[in-house]
């Protein structure tokens, strides 16, 4: 049971889906009976760079997944007959979720969800030479207009 083409052709394509449709790693391991550990997923994914290739891709999937959650959720509507309390712990309940799903997605797929910060570097060379040069004609142009007054 433990020979590799077994394993990736039996048991990933379930847990790749898993991870893909939404779910952690964990929890899409657990969905398999007898449940493989977390040790031995990690490991099958170090030593297998089409496994680990096929992994990256599931998770990208979950995070893309992740951002549709956010439109549903943000889509929901709140039930009826929610007292104060009620309607309060039901919107922090929402905006865990929808916050816990933004951080996930930002995290496993940030070219897309992450936060943009552009820290472009303009890199100019200066010559030292030449801005000696200009310092010295201005300084004699200066000199000049002094003269010519």
């Amino acid at each position: 049971m433990t020979n590799l083409k077994y394993e990736f052709e039996t048991i990933w394509p379930q847990v790749l889906e898993a991870i893909a449709s939404g779910n952690s790693l964990t929890t899409a391991l657990t969905r398999i009976n007898p449940s493989p550990s977390y040790a031995w997923a990690k490991m099958q994914l170090r030593n297998n760079n089409a496994l680990k290739i096929a992994y990256q891709q599931a998770v990208e999937d979950r995070a893309d997944r992740l951002a549709e959650d956010l439109i549903e959720l943000a889509d929901t509507p709140m039930p009826d007959g929610l007292d104060g309390p009620g309607r309060s712990a039901w919107v922090q309940q929402m905006r865990l979720r929808v916050d816990v799903r933004k951080w996930a997605a930002s995290k496993l797929k940030p070219k897309t969800y992450g936060e943009r910060l552009d820290l472009s570097v303009i890199h100019e060379p200066i010559s030292i030479i030449a801005a000696l040069e200009s310092a010295q004609r201005r300084v004699i142009d200066d000199q000049r207009t002094v003269e010519a007054k």
